[in-house]
């Protein structure tokens, strides 16, 4: 087996992918998804996936996404068949029917709780920067909870967290980035966002936010509005798309 770390919201493996691997989930948690999107298992740590594919010798079946960091021990197909003794033909009809009948009940819970429609987020926090996406794997993050706080998550593995209230970049000794470092929230009706004294302030659409402002909120915009954290180039840098007020 060797280990594997992947950032939440990475996927794993998606239908159609051929079955190479199996998984075991060392620490975090993994939605199993089918159809449209409809979660039919939330696996954690001490679990393994991805064995029914590699076992029928066919494309994956679902897909599979990290909802939190994730180590995981992966061990490719002939590896994992080896081990278990696979290779008796009895044996392997038996799991191989087992695996169709899990197939075919997992499809028709899908059918049968279709996923609760959901409604579009009037905020939207996106990447505007290379470094962001290529260095810290950011993805576009839906902000439905206020107050929402982005800042540097000093130490620790690349790993951004708790995208419900805060997201945290790995950034280290990034002397842009303070932990925390601006929030976005609403102030007598109106969405802003406010500096929270960090060490070189924020810029939203061009005006500066430090520990010295006299007002330390700035009023978002309908459409996409600029957020620096820290100096004016700084790589720290996002788009807030406002859909809603």
């Amino acid at each position: 087996m060797r280990p594997i770390q992947l950032l939440p919201g990475a996927t794993i493996f998606q239908t159609g992918d051929p079955s190479l691997a199996v998984y075991v989930i060392e620490d975090g948690e993994v939605s199993i998804r089918v159809g449209d999107g409809v979660e039919v298992a939330r696996l954690q740590a001490g679990e393994l996936f991805g064995e029914s594919g590699v076992l029928e010798a066919r494309p994956r079946a679902a897909t599979a996404i990290a909802l939190t960091p994730l180590s995981l021990l992966v061990t490719d197909a002939a590896q994992f068949i080896g081990a278990f003794g696979l290779n008796n033909e009895g044996a392997m009809a038996l799991l191989k029917l087992l695996c169709r009948r899990l197939r075919t009940t997992t499809a028709r819970a899908a059918k049968l709780d279709p996923p609760a429609p959901r409604l579009p987020s009037p905020l939207r926090l996106l990447p505007n920067h290379p470094r962001l996406v290529e260095e810290f794997a950011m993805a576009p993050i839906d902000i439905r909870h206020l107050p929402f706080q982005v800042g540097n998550r000093y130490g620790g593995e690349a790993t951004p967290v708790d995208s419900t209230h805060s997201y945290c970049i790995p950034a280290r000794a990034e002397a842009n980035l303070s932990a925390p470092h601006f929030e976005i929230l609403r102030r007598d009706r109106r969405l802003g966002v406010r500096d929270l004294f960090s060490r070189l302030g924020t810029i939203v659409n061009g005006t500066p936010l430090s520990r010295g402002s006299a007002d330390n909120f700035i009023p978002l915009l309908p459409g996409e509005n600029e957020v620096i954290a820290g100096r004016r180039d700084s790589p720290f840098r996002f788009n807030l798309l406002v859909t809603a007020a």
